[in-house]
């Protein structure tokens, strides 16, 4: 694919933009696993040390292996959290906006439209844009070591016809949606949880409070604190505030696209204005959600 003698700076930049993207992968699968993996420390702690007290009158073998994995897991919990720590999440993020920006100027320059719109220099300015990209992540290229880049062709964009459908389409309807919809989801579900478990912890209460159920009451804590260790999962994941964000983007997207299609035979202005705005809407909800998470 000829881009003008940009070709070649165009599969370099997509080479590397999928070892960035691949690195900013791995580091979110960690976080979560380790967020999953508190979770169950927090959750297993409890429960065996409620049943360790419950458990021991009976056997005491059974009772002290309950009351030793109890430990084990209060022990573990705080180290399984360091995995998600905050300078985790903030590498991550910031793995994951150079990934996005090297994205964002290949689809531009393969579109060949604003700051790529004059042939002679697209090369120079492709490299020169990425290098400054990359020079401001230099301190995190040890952890992009050893990441191989996948595979994979440059996108089929030549024009801004075909930026349109491999790129604005996609990031809409393959992506902004879809993922708002799953955010949703994740909250709505966490909610449930949540609620189950209060109803389980007022069901427990009443069953001690009107039959004098001791070893009913020992469980109201345990149910109080993993439901308290649960809407905390569900905060620290953002599900909700991820709900907005890409909803949000969704819609300015949709808007974007609408208002392209009503443009008739396009100008040259009006298809750099589609180009520099969709990769605008993209990077800020980009920038928001991670400027969020850092906060957090």
């Amino acid at each position: 694919m000829s881009t003008g003698g940009g070709a070649s700076a165009a599969e370099h930049v997509w080479r590397a933009q999928s070892i960035w993207s691949q690195a900013a992968d791995r580091h979110k699968a960690a976080i979560g696993r380790a967020r999953t993996a508190t979770l169950c420390a927090v959750v297993a702690a409890g429960a065996c040390g409620a049943a360790a007290a419950q458990v021991m009158p009976l056997s005491s073998w059974a009772g002290r292996a309950l009351a030793f994995l109890a430990l084990l897991a209060a022990g573990l919990a705080p180290l399984l959290a360091r995995g998600a720590a905050p300078d985790r999440v903030r590498e991550w993020t910031r793995l994951r906006s150079v990934a996005e920006e090297l994205k964002s100027q290949t689809y531009v320059c393969l579109a060949r439209v604003a700051q790529y719109r004059a042939p002679e220099g697209r090369d120079a300015e492709l490299r020169r844009r990425t290098d400054a990209v990359l020079a401001a992540a230099a301190d995190l290229e040890h952890v992009t070591s050893g990441v191989r880049p996948a595979a994979r062709p440059l996108p089929p964009v030549t024009s801004i016809a075909t930026y349109v459908d491999g790129r604005l389409r996609p990031q809409l309807d393959g992506y902004y949606r879809p993922k708002a919809d799953e955010m949703a989801g994740r909250a709505r579900l966490v909610e449930r949880w949540g609620q189950a478990l209060a109803v389980l912890s007022v069901v427990l209460g009443a069953v001690a409070g009107a039959f004098a159920v001791e070893r009913a009451a020992a469980w109201i804590p345990v149910v109080a604190a993993v439901s308290a260790a649960v809407v905390s999962h569900g905060a620290s994941a953002r599900y909700v505030a991820q709900q907005v964000e890409f909803g949000r983007t969704a819609g300015e997207l949709e808007r974007l696209l609408r208002w392209w299609e009503q443009c008739g035979p396009a100008t040259d202005a009006e298809a750099d204005r589609l180009a520099e705005r969709t990769e605008h809407v993209v990077s800020v909800q980009n920038e928001g959600w991670m400027a969020k998470w850092i906060a957090d």
